[in-house]
């Protein structure tokens, strides 16, 4: 019998019976496989890389403040990232506001950041940095920085990114940040 899909579609159940089930699996999987047109040519371009950033709950104690910055591969291939997230810091209006963000947190408190080295994520893998400012008014006069957003880069001039931290930044007026460098987070 040459029996062809469009053919298995019309015939009732019942008279298929069970000689159809290799017919239908066959054709079923042949559905599932890709078709030689569907390979990706010689010429094309390799996939654009995809990542994808989201600020972590913030934490702080004694006006000391901190958030984790998590990376995510969201592409089909390795991602390597080296040195530090580049950071703007914006208003609840998206606007930046002047603060100035250092490469390492020792511009706000002594904690030991790590030297960048390359991270590279596999489709999947994360990447962390952190962010530290502290919420301090050193002056009564001035009035003390609230900011809602970050804009939030790989690292220079990769595409930025939006991100909105559940607590805000609250950095009274001290006017700065520091950012460590990514790294892959700790093996539980």
């Amino acid at each position: 019998m040459n029996t062809t899909w469009a053919t298995v579609r019309r015939m009732p159940l019942r008279r298929l019976g069970r000689t159809a089930s290799p017919v239908v699996a066959t054709a079923l999987l042949a559905a599932c496989t890709a078709s030689p047109s569907a390979a990706p040519k010689a010429d094309a371009a390799p996939p654009k890389p995809c990542v994808e950033i989201k600020a972590g709950p913030v934490d702080g104690a004694m006006g000391l403040r901190s958030l984790a910055l998590e990376m995510v591969n969201c592409g089909s291939r390795p991602y390597t990232v080296k040195g530090y997230p580049t950071v703007r810091v914006l208003d609840g209006d998206r606007k930046r506001i002047d603060v100035t963000v250092t490469e390492a947190s020792s511009a706000v408190a002594t904690i030991g950041d790590a030297t960048p080295k390359p991270v590279i994520l596999r489709p999947g893998e994360k990447a962390v940095a952190g962010l530290l400012w502290r919420n301090t008014v050193t002056d009564p006069a001035v009035t003390a920085v609230r900011a809602t957003y970050l804009e939030v880069a790989p690292a220079t001039g990769a595409p930025w990114q939006t991100v909105k931290p559940d607590a805000g930044i609250d950095l009274g007026t001290t006017g700065k940040v520091g950012v460590s460098p990514w790294k892959l987070p700790p093996r539980r």
